[in-house]
């Protein structure tokens, strides 16, 4: 069952993708394997990883090589 009246996952705060992430996790544990809206929990938990895991990317900083000096002669 979809409630369209949810936001979608990337306009949630990270406080709420945690909180989500966490119930939907739960939610899995307790659904027997063969529950029919299993795979729709699975895949609504992938898509909220994916959305904190480019969160935590795009958070890092940009990583520079590091070029060595030119000494003067």
């Amino acid at each position: 069952m979809h409630d369209d009246s949810r936001r979608p996952v990337a306009q949630l705060t990270v406080r709420e993708l945690d909180r989500y992430g966490n119930q939907l996790t739960r939610c899995l544990k307790a659904l027997g394997t063969d529950a029919p809206i299993r795979a729709d929990v699975q895949r609504e938990l992938a898509a909220v990883r994916a959305e904190q895991q480019s969160r935590a990317a795009s958070s890092e900083p940009a990583i520079t090589p590091s070029v060595p000096a030119m000494s003067a002669r």
